[in-house]
């Protein structure tokens, strides 16, 4: 059986809201994305903006601050790689329906299970996603998934920790040397 990579890519993003959710769940990271091992340089996350193609790449511009990451993996079946990244794209084609859920992420502190339809925050999404496509068992809905809830599934595997940097000088220039 041929096994593939499902990565989730913890960020410390600046900012008030960052800063308040790391300090409320005691974890150095506040934002969570999900990736694919044939392109460590883009992950699907929501933002402010709803959903959000994330390429790391982008950060890397001169005089911009570093910041701190995390790279969890998973190792799936080839079927389930794929179901979960069919499952992705289904959300990337409706990207325009779909909206970042501020209620959802106050709910979330308040440890309120509370679900909008076209909806999410970053951890809901990939804790969603996850456990839509079998590959994790969700100990609680996802509607109260923090990035750090996230990272306790024994099944993720923690492979990287350092800044955003070290991240594409490490995964991301490799996978693309014919840029």
């Amino acid at each position: 059986m041929v096994y593939k990579k499902i990565y989730v890519l913890m960020t410390q993003y600046p900012g008030y809201d960052a800063k308040f959710l790391m300090w409320y769940t005691r974890f150095q990271y506040s934002h969570a994305s999900i990736g694919f091992e044939d392109d460590m340089d883009t992950f699907y996350t929501f933002v402010s903006k709803g959903f959000f193609v994330e390429s790391i790449r982008k950060y890397e511009k001169p005089g911009r601050p570093s910041f701190p990451c995390a790279l969890y993996e998973i190792s799936v079946p080839e079927k389930t790689y794929n179901n979960v990244k069919a499952l992705v794209m289904t959300y990337k084609a409706r990207k325009e329906q779909l909206k970042y859920s501020t209620l959802g992420l106050v709910c979330c502190f308040l440890k309120i299970p509370f679900k909008r339809k076209n909806k999410y925050f970053c951890s809901q999404f990939v804790a969603e996603v996850l456990h839509k496509a079998q590959v994790l068992r969700l100990k609680k809905k996802s509607t109260l998934y923090f990035p750090k809830d996230i990272s306790k599934h024994k099944e993720l595997k923690l492979i990287f920790m350092g800044t955003h940097l070290d991240f594409v000088d490490k995964f991301v220039k490799k996978s693309h040397k014919n840029d």
